[in-house]
């Protein structure tokens, strides 16, 4: 009798604590005009009992945005491990013994590392990058130091690692312009960007142009005129599928500088330039050009590595590589992550191989097409027709807290008003460090997903997914942010 008594007990303080935060909600949204005339669910549950707290429309299909990499990291972190690295390597074709100090050729072998750059890692809010250029200089100079000081034919970036095309699909064609949407290739040179940037000089004169790295992989036509103002006014264009770059307009002598990153269109023969230029400045003879390799769908089967390998770089472990794609939400990382797992556990890393093996992993997960519905065709959620709902991503961080990995999961994710895309978010909210949650968005899509520590429930789950509005992104995220707040001191 006492055991169903308490279960009846039990069974009102829920029903009475959800029809309290379902008021309060319903006050929120009628506040927030900006996302009335949109399309709303969300959902929040006690992660360790899966009781419900408050839900609308949580079995609704939404578009993620880049709530799709929640997906792709978990799916990493639980196939590929923690600790998991990768590895760059110089080649040469033929045999090389030590004393040699001429080679036929040099291959620069992507071994999918998406971290060959010069970033801080682990990531830390404000650190302060080293020159993009650190790893591929460590590689030459373990080749320097072994004596070689000739390569008699050419320099290739090699990325057959990852077969198919460089753009999923779904994206867009402006998206492959900027560093967003940089091409995916398993040889990645600082995120396959350059970053241009102008300065001014004396007014009347053309401003100063600066690359970042600097390779000479664009052609820059600068028209921008340094004039007596305090503003910018700089246009770009780039044809698609070009790496000509047009600059025009004006910047004031007072500013500081202007820039903008931009997608390079061949990421192994950038990288490949990048290596001849260190190698050169360090000595060493290259008789022959730049190139890069890749493979395509048809001749997609791994192939075992030739020739002599002569220096390798070995990358941060995993677990800092999925806090940097959750905390800064970084696109073409999270497309590495998904066809290195394709590799490591189908034999071919390909897209349609990763995906196919994240939707193994969410279904042992307990998310389902069928049931709680998804619906994804890339790793970043850049892709437009991604589908997926919050009833999907609760599933699936409820299950990521069971599992033994849970911190540095936790971990792996932003805090609010203090790091990653939410650092800004959440202003005047007591206990916003409290929210550990990743973003999405791009036009008329907005969403916050993860867990919030709360001071009376314990911890939480929660997806908000919020499409289809007009309102500045801002106005969303403050109605976002304040309905986390709901549960915050609840």
């Amino acid at each position: 009798m006492r055991r169903v008594l308490a279960g009846v007990l039990l069974a009102a303080g829920i029903a009475a604590a959800s029809g309290r935060f379902d008021k309060r909600i319903e006050e929120l949204t009628a506040r927030c005009p900006a996302v009335q005339r949109g399309q709303i669910g969300y959902k929040f549950i006690d992660v360790e009992t899966g009781e419900v707290l408050a839900e609308q429309d949580s079995a609704a299909f939404f578009t993620p945005a880049s709530n799709t990499k929640l997906y792709t990291t978990a799916l990493a972190l639980v196939r590929l491990g923690p600790n998991y690295k990768f590895q760059t390597e110089l080649r040469t074709s033929g045999r090389w013994t030590a004393g040699q100090t001429a080679i036929p050729d040099l291959q620069l072998v992507g071994g999918g590392d998406p971290n060959l750059s010069g970033r801080v890692l682990p990531y830390r809010m404000h650190a302060v990058d080293r020159d993009p250029l650190t790893p591929l200089t460590s590689l030459a100079d373990k080749l320097v130091n072994a004596g070689i000081h000739e390569i008699d034919g050419d320099v290739t970036g090699v990325a057959t690692r990852y077969p198919g095309d460089l753009y999923p699909r779904g994206w867009t064609i402006d998206d492959s312009l900027y560093e967003y949407g940089a091409p995916v290739s398993s040889l990645a040179l600082n995120d396959n960007t350059v970053s241009i940037a102008l300065r001014p000089t004396e007014p009347g004169d053309l401003a100063e142009v600066e690359l970042r790295p600097a390779v000479n992989h664009f052609v820059v036509l600068n028209q921008v005129v340094t004039d007596t103002s305090r503003a910018a006014k700089v246009h770009l264009y780039r044809a698609p599928g070009t790496s000509e770059v047009l600059l025009w307009g004006s910047i004031g002598k007072a500013c500081r500088e202007w820039e903008e990153d931009l997608a390079v269109e061949d990421p192994a023969l950038f990288a490949a330039e990048a290596l001849v230029d260190i190698l050169r400045d360090r000595g060493v003879v290259v008789r022959g050009e730049a190139r890069s390799e890749y493979r395509n769908l048809n001749n997609s089967a791994a192939s075992a590595p030739t020739g002599t390998a002569l220096a390798v770089h070995d990358s941060a472990p995993l677990w800092q590589e999925i806090q940097l794609i959750n905390k800064v939400s970084q696109n073409l990382h999270a497309e590495m992550l998904l066809r290195e797992v394709a590799r490591v556990t189908r034999g071919e890393g390909t897209l349609q191989a990763g995906v196919a093996e994240r939707e193994a992993f969410l279904g042992a997960a307990g998310v389902t097409r069928e049931g709680s519905g998804f619906d994804l065709y890339d790793a970043s959620g850049l892709a437009r027709q991604n589908l997926t709902t919050p009833d999907s991503t609760v599933l699936l961080l409820r299950y990521m807290w069971q599992r033994p990995d849970r911190d540095l999961w936790v971990r792996s994710l932003p805090i609010g008003g203090v790091d990653g895309t939410i650092h800004d978010r959440f202003k005047h909210i007591p206990g916003a460090d409290r929210v550990h949650a990743k973003t999405g968005e791009m036009s008329h899509v907005n969403a916050l997903s993860g867990y919030i520590d709360s001071a009376h429930h314990g911890w939480l789950a929660f997806s908000i997914m919020v499409n289809g509005t007009t309102a500045p992104d801002t106005e969303v995220h403050a109605f976002m942010d304040q309905l986390c707040a709901v549960f915050l001191g609840d």
